[in-house]
């Protein structure tokens, strides 16, 4: 008896383990649980990073080294040159971790879905951009299978801006519009899900990057070039890729850095070439840009008594004027809707202008690339006169006396590349971007010298970001062996595409950039 019980229980054993394996799955999975999350949600995030961390990922570094901008605070080593690992180690940190992995998943979750091509196209195409910005900061960089959770080898920055024209092109061309595929609405903070305007920015983009290789591989820049402005490239101010910010929540802008926590003044450089570049004096878009501060208030330069605008110049350290704050900042009253916002509800943090995509087609005209580099150049100048909202009576004075491009190529291409920079005004990171490429405009190297603690020689400008501390401490066998170590990681090493030439400037040109 005592056994047919036995083998009573062990039969009912394993029935019940046979079904509690069966059924193992639906038993251990939440009825209500998200399995899949929808890609509008991660799109969001991704564009809102272009904000993320503003002042130690953009602000401290190529705001700075774009001169758009000069620091107030005495104890910070950027403006010098410094490394500082908890600053613009974030971006390294921000992007593999969170931007690219959130890109990755909309991939995976809906390549086999068809009704989602477009808003896979679209995610291609600010992954893209993320990519750019990434490898322009750093150099070589983990590509091929980042995101992954794995450690892969470094890329050459050749190798990745190959790819990222490849991966541009398919994406643009998957972007037809036809109104019957899912779309991320307001989701999408950029162009609310219109995807012609993506595909106008993705040309655009890929614009951008085939100019900034014209040196190292002009073959390859002009046929990148010239398939982009054929695609449809950006066409009026309607077509900016910017990114709105809350003024009733929390974002690290320019808000904050330059306003409320009076940490940067715009710089004497940008202020300067207000004033240098028209037979009229003063640039119109000025008293838009910027203004006066005392006590939280916005003040007028007539009130101070002064004729101009003033910037504070660059890289000071423990010389840094008492006056500081009487210096030219950001003007959040004033008429420009990006820093003012919509009621004063909003501002935005730029990706490109369409000014900037004028300028670029100057560029590959005077490259002979198609075109008319001074019609494109003057209507770069116009387009940015009505995005900031000049009057048109003196933005025609203004653009009027502006010269003609003239002279050699080099001359002409320091005109194009000068306006350019103030019409980009305040895009650092592109800033930066242009002057490493071109060295134009002129620019200055900081006011109390290089840091003896950063890795730039005397008198020279920084060129990149080194890797971040854990690269070296959990992967510096990945590094790229001129790199590997923090004596040989330095910051004035070039990138690929920004080619060295003599590097000596007769009567304000350089001889390297053609």
């Amino acid at each position: 008896m005592k056994n047919i019980i036995v083998y009573i229980f062990s039969l009912l054993l394993i029935f019940s383990v046979s079904s509690c394996t069966k059924d193992f799955e639906e038993m251990n999975t939440i009825p209500n649980a998200v399995t899949e999350v929808n890609p509008a949600y991660f799109l969001s995030g991704i564009e809102q990073a272009v904000f993320a961390n503003y002042q130690r990922n953009i602000n401290l570094y190529p705001d700075l080294y774009s001169q758009y901008f000069a620091n107030t605070v005495r104890g910070f080593g950027s403006p010098r040159y410094e490394y500082n690992d908890g600053w613009i180690g974030n971006q390294w940190k921000e992007f593999y971790s969170e931007h690219l992995r959130k890109s990755i998943a909309i991939n995976k979750q809906y390549k086999d879905n068809p009704i989602y091509a477009e808003e896979l196209a679209i995610n291609e195409i600010l992954i893209c951009y993320w990519w750019s910005r990434m490898t322009d900061t750093y150099g070589d960089i983990p590509y091929f299978g980042a995101g992954e959770g794995v450690t892969v080898p470094y890329n050459t920055q050749q190798e990745i801006y190959t790819d990222l024209f490849a991966r541009l092109e398919s994406a643009v061309n998957s972007l037809p519009g036809s109104g019957t595929q899912v779309n991320y609405g307001e989701y999408d903070l950029i162009y609310k899900g219109d995807v012609q305007k993506w595909k106008k920015f993705g040309n655009s983009l890929r614009l951008r990057l085939a100019m900034r290789i014209s040196k190292a591989d002009p073959t390859k820049a002009a046929a990148v070039a010239s398939s982009a402005i054929l695609a449809g490239v950006m066409t009026s101010n309607d077509d900016v890729a910017k990114v709105p910010m809350w003024k009733s929540g929390w974002y690290d802008y320019l808000h904050q850095t330059a306003w409320f926590w009076g940490n940067v003044r715009v710089s004497k450089t940008f202020t300067n070439y207000l004033y240098s570049e028209s037979s009229v004096g003063e640039d119109p878009r000025t008293p838009l840009w910027l203004t006066y501060q005392r006590d939280d208030e916005a003040v007028t330069r007539e009130s101070l008594g002064l004729a101009t605008y003033n910037g504070l110049e660059n890289g000071y350290g423990i010389n840094m004027p008492t006056d500081k704050y009487d210096r030219a900042t950001i003007n959040l009253f004033g008429g420009y809707k990006d820093f003012s916002g919509e009621g004063v509800n909003a501002m935005y943090c730029p990706i490109m202008f369409y000014s900037e995509v004028l300028f670029l087609q100057a560029e590959a005209a005077l490259r002979g690339w198609g075109g008319d580099a001074n019609a494109l150049y003057k209507q770069g100048i116009q387009a940015s006169m009505n995005y900031v909202g000049v009057d048109a009576t003196a933005a025609q004075s203004y653009i009027a006396g502006v010269a003609d491009l003239s002279g050699s190529n080099e001359a002409k291409l320091k005109k194009i590349i000068t306006q350019k920079w103030i019409s980009n005004f305040p895009n650092g990171v592109e800033g930066w971007a242009d002057f490493r490429r071109t060295d134009y405009p002129d620019l200055t190297l900081p006011i109390d010298g290089i840091s003896s603690n950063a890795t730039v020689a005397p008198n020279t400008y920084v060129k990149r970001i080194r890797y971040p501390n854990n690269q070296h401490d959990l992967n510096s066998k990945s590094i790229p062996a001129a790199f590997n170590t923090l004596d040989k990681d330095r910051m004035d090493i070039r990138l690929w595409w920004d080619v060295a030439g003599t590097e000596t400037k007769v009567a304000g040109l350089m001889n390297s950039n053609f």
